[in-house]
């Protein structure tokens, strides 16, 4: 075909230009479907990044409340169970004095924060112990439910039950429930009341926005307490007005997990993390709106979608202008092809900030999203400086960095950004070069990970709890611990690290013991605890409130509370409750629980019991003349002697004064009498005081014997013994009277 020729030339012309319109229609629609796969592509994986934020904030929130419920409700079951303790003694040594019921529940509930009441009942279900009890006759729980079901109770866990109103109170309350039982009697229920309200305080310490919401329901997910700040509806306690997403979610998965639901109580939509309080029939939810994370998601959809078309209508544009205009052809191509780049490398990198920055350092493009972050505009930012809002670099580190980098190059970094108003945030930037029209640009996507760090921190906090004492250990040997855990033992930094567990307890029989008792129980699922004596690095012997929870198949965590101190102070409170203060000996409540078990013991084996009621003789004059200095060092020496001269099984008791009882165990026909000549001996041997004066006293006793059909009380045993010693007194004193 003849260049020459125009008509030919003109065809050939036509033919191309309708081969151009093709070519530029079929491009166009090929850019404009790449467009939108990489718009949907990236959208898609900035979405997927904004929900596992959302989990992850949600997971976490739902871990700091999970322990701080498990916490608050330990510490009520701990003081459940030691006032539980306290009331069984009381009511086996003083079957009928109650008096001192009411000084030890008004004792421990200053134990406990935030809760309403701890009271006891007794066997018929009157409430006849306890604190803000109404005036008038006492109230009854005889026809609660949970009173019904300690009746049947035989297991040492606590009982929980609610939410339920109080008749004393009025407010809805959870109640945790210990029955007590003496020798297999019921004697009573031990409750404690906490307020819903008392949760609700819990979840105020929680940093929520206006829309998030932290909610605790028991098994049969009955409302115990929700906080949404930025809710008008905070929900009815004892509702059960769920989402079918939550039931299941529960269902499926009982323990823990995650779901997103339109929440029953004030339809706003969030994603929600749970936990189950492990040991206690109580979930806790975590919410976090999805507005509080698809908001910015939303608008950097609009703006990448808008730089998506804008770039379609660049290729459309640039198309036209090819067609219309080929000396120019080249130029705009060009110009259109390092534009179409450009935006394509912009949607490649997802994030929370989209911007552009050139070889000398300097912003040239950015998002809407990036404006915000920093609490800036777009006018403000183009053409400003890294350095201007990257908080620990100067001009000189960036020109430096910038000077090394290639087309090509990739990399992602924590920083740290500057926003307008001087505040300093956590940034994760992920980066990339771009070579366009031969001058190179960094592509950065930048997103704030500052509640994310601050979460992480909290969490370390927690574990890094310097009272409670944590470790994770696998096949019984110590992979990792907390300063506590090292504190508590006596150990320090690392020492325990590859340490056998059988180092910390008592003995190799302990050990043995835990390992029995432990594994089965976390192994189906639940939490084990236990009071266990374990060794300090240097030997002395410690009391600790041991725990353990199943994290995977080889491995479990540990946590330790040191309480040898309230061990110790129990064990005293004891021995001062049931011992003479002077002597030492037994006082009257734990000679007539001895003397009680003696006579069970008699009638069983068919012995006699022997009570011999002393006083002494002389005793006043040496308190008159010599001081009471003096009379108290000669019933020390006294009660010395008396202990001395009877056998292991036999008690020696001071009632007061200067009277003082035996009893005499195992006792065949008449042998006691010679047992009993014993102890006259010895009390009629001088006594030098600590002065130097000598004291001679003697003594009047009168003995009751038990018979074999005998069915007297050993309050009666004792007013028998009584009754004969007074019998000598009057007698003429001295000597041993028999019943």
């Amino acid at each position: 075909m003849p260049l020459s020729d125009p008509q030919k030339l003109a065809d050939h012309a036509a033919r191309r230009r309708q081969r151009s319109v093709v070519i530029l229609v079929l491009s166009n629609a090929g850019v404009g479907l790449l467009l939108a796969f990489l718009v949907y592509s990236v959208l898609s994986a900035s979405k997927a990044s904004y929900t596992q934020q959302a989990n992850d904030l949600a997971e976490g929130m739902v871990a700091i409340a999970q322990v701080s419920i498990a916490s608050d409700l330990g510490q009520i079951d701990a003081v459940i169970r030691a006032t539980g303790s306290e009331l069984t003694r009381v009511l086996s040594n003083q079957p009928t004095d109650r008096a001192p019921v009411q000084g030890i529940l008004t004792s421990n509930l200053k134990l406990l924060s935030g809760v309403e009441a701890l009271r006891f009942s007794d066997d018929t279900g009157r409430v006849r112990w306890g604190n803000d009890l109404p005036p008038g006759a006492p109230p009854s729980v005889s026809d609660r439910e949970y009173f019904k079901q300690a009746l049947l109770h035989t297991s040492d866990d606590t009982l929980v039950t609610g939410p339920l109103r109080s008749r004393v109170s009025g407010n809805w309350v959870v109640v945790f429930i210990r029955p007590l039982r003496v020798d297999g009697q019921f004697k009573g229920i031990l409750y404690v009341s906490v307020a819903a309200s008392h949760f609700y305080e819990l979840f105020e310490r929680y940093d929520l926005t206006d829309q998030d919401a932290v909610t605790l329901r028991n098994s049969q997910l009955e409302l115990i307490a929700r906080r949404a700040p930025g809710s008008s509806v905070q929900g009815q306690v004892g509702s059960t007005t769920v989402s079918e997403q939550l039931k299941a979610a529960v269902l499926n998965q009982p323990s823990n997990g995650t779901f997103a639901s339109t929440v029953a109580v004030d339809g706003v939509e969030r994603i929600t993390a749970y936990r189950k309080i492990e040991g206690w029939p109580y979930t806790v939810f975590a919410g976090i709106s999805r507005d509080r994370f698809f908001k910015p998601w939303a608008a950097q959809a609009w703006t990448v979608s808008l730089l998506a078309a804008l770039a379609w209508a660049l290729v459309a544009a640039a198309s036209i202008a090819v067609y219309t205009a080929s000396l120019r052809e080249g130029a705009a191509m060009q110009a259109l092809v390092g534009q179409t780049r450009r935006v394509q490398a912009l949607l490649r990198i997802a994030g929370d900030g989209i911007h552009i920055v050139n070889h000398a350092g300097m912003l040239v493009e950015l998002s809407d999203s990036f404006a915000e972050m920093l609490r800036s505009s777009r006018a403000r930012l183009l053409g400003r400086h890294i350095s201007t809002w990257d908080a620990n670099q100067n001009e000189a580190k960036v020109g430096a960095w910038l000077s090394k980098v290639k087309d090509g190059d990739k990399q992602r970094v924590d920083v740290q950004h500057r926003r307008d108003d001087g505040s300093v945030f956590d940034v994760e930037l992920n980066m990339r070069v771009a070579e366009i029209d031969g001058q190179l640009f960094v592509f950065g996507s930048g997103r704030d990970v500052t509640e994310a760090r601050q979460l992480v921190r909290e969490q370390a906090a927690v574990l890094e709890s310097d009272l409670v004492g944590m470790a994770k250990v696998e096949k019984r040997v110590i992979k990792w611990r907390n300063r506590a855990f090292e504190r508590i033992l006596g150990y320090g930094p690392g020492e325990l690290e590859g340490t056998s567990t059988l180092a910390l307890y008592e003995n190799e029989d302990v050990f043995r013991q835990i390992g029995e008792e432990l594994y089965p129980v976390i192994g189906a699922g639940k939490q084990y605890r236990t009071h266990v004596r374990m060794r300090h690095k240097h030997g002395e012997v410690l009391w600790i409130d041991l725990s353990a929870t199943r994290l995977s198949d080889t491995e479990t965590l540990l946590m330790a509370v040191d309480i040898t101190a309230m061990k110790n102070a129990h064990e005293q409170m004891a021995h001062v409750a049931f011992h003479d203060a002077l002597t030492g000996l037994p006082n009257r409540l734990l000679l007539a629980d001895r003397l009680g078990r003696a006579l069970s013991i008699s009638k069983r084996e068919g012995f006699l019991v022997a009570v011999c009621y002393l006083d002494l003789d002389g005793f006043k004059a040496v308190n008159d003349t010599l001081g009471h200095d003096a009379g108290d060092a000669l019933l020390v020496e006294i009660a010395r002697r008396l202990q001395a001269n009877i056998r292991p099984s036999d008690t020696a008791a001071r009632l007061g004064g200067d009277e003082f009882v035996l009893v005499l165990q195992f006792v065949p026909s008449d042998d006691w009498h010679r047992g009993l000549e014993r102890v006259v001996e010895a009390l009629a041997e001088p006594i030098v005081l600590p002065n130097g004066e000598v004291a001679k006293i003697g003594a009047t006793f009168g003995v009751a014997i038990s018979h074999d059909a005998d069915l007297s009380s050993t309050e009666e045993l004792l007013q028998r013994a009584d009754r004969t010693m007074l019998t000598g007194k009057r007698t003429g004193k001295g000597g041993i009277y028999v019943d």
